[in-house]
């Protein structure tokens, strides 16, 4: 036991430098010209001719009118939103699951430490040292075995790649999540979070899980027909999955 506790606090350790490490890059997306490394400072560069070429603008196949994220204007203006780098050194997909897990924390540390609007405080972690082959793997499927935690803690999670299949909530000739470089983005979850949480082809667990979530963090904010519905689709799923056991 004692030597399991010993591993567990080396590998809890490299965890948390490498939180700090991430921490440490953190800079505010109106401030990147302040940044004294410059391949730090280009990267943020380069993700912040994304966010207004792109994430700010409108486009023909987004399916409804406006900017494909309507609120990452706002945070940015704001002073809400930290970009930061994760130099992922080749580590080995467990590892780099075990770091994004505990992205959480790192986002309420920079959320405590930077001010801003709390509400819509916002961190855009760009990812360096994967290669196009990997993005399948360290930023898709990572997303989705992470998902889960992020959500626990009022939390959502978004993931953003070059070659992102995602389809858009609104159109399916439309894919939001791509980018120039990887990226994940972490922020709080909002009501109108309820257009990514049970949508089809999402199995029925998942469903439950992530509505339950959402009622338990925004549900109060919600009015009152729109929470009874969810509350009855909540008792459906578990209706559902009940059934199957």
């Amino acid at each position: 036991m004692t030597t399991n506790n010993h591993a567990y606090d080396f590998y809890r350790s490299i965890v948390d430098q490498e939180i700090q490490t991430i921490a440490c890059s953190a800079c505010l997306s109106t401030a990147i010209e302040s940044t004294s490394d410059e391949t730090i400072r280009k990267t943020f560069e380069s993700g912040m001719a994304w966010l207004e070429g792109f994430i700010m603008q409108p486009h023909a196949d987004l399916g409804r009118r406006g900017a494909v994220c309507p609120f990452a204007r706002p945070v940015h203006t704001e002073k809400s939103l930290a970009f930061c780098v994760w130099d992922t050194n080749r580590l080995p997909f467990n590892d780099f699951l075990c770091v994004l897990r505990s992205f959480p924390e790192l986002y309420f540390q920079l959320r405590d430490r930077m001010g801003g609007n709390s509400k819509l405080f916002s961190i855009c972690v760009f990812v360096r040292g994967i290669e196009a082959a990997q993005y399948s793997q360290y930023i898709d499927e990572a997303h989705a075995l992470t998902k889960p935690a992020f959500m626990e803690a009022g939390l959502m999670l978004g993931e953003f790649h070059p070659l992102s299949q995602t389809k858009g909530a609104h159109s399916e000739r439309f894919n939001p999540m791509r980018s120039t470089q990887p990226a994940f983005v972490v922020r709080a979850i909002s009501a109108h979070d309820i257009l990514f949480i049970d949508r089809d082809g999402s199995p029925t667990e998942v469903r439950l899980r992530e509505l339950t979530h959402y009622r338990r963090w925004v549900g109060d904010t919600l009015p009152e027909e729109e929470r009874e519905r969810i509350r009855h689709r909540i008792a459906e799923l578990k209706s559902v999955t009940a059934g199957r056991r």
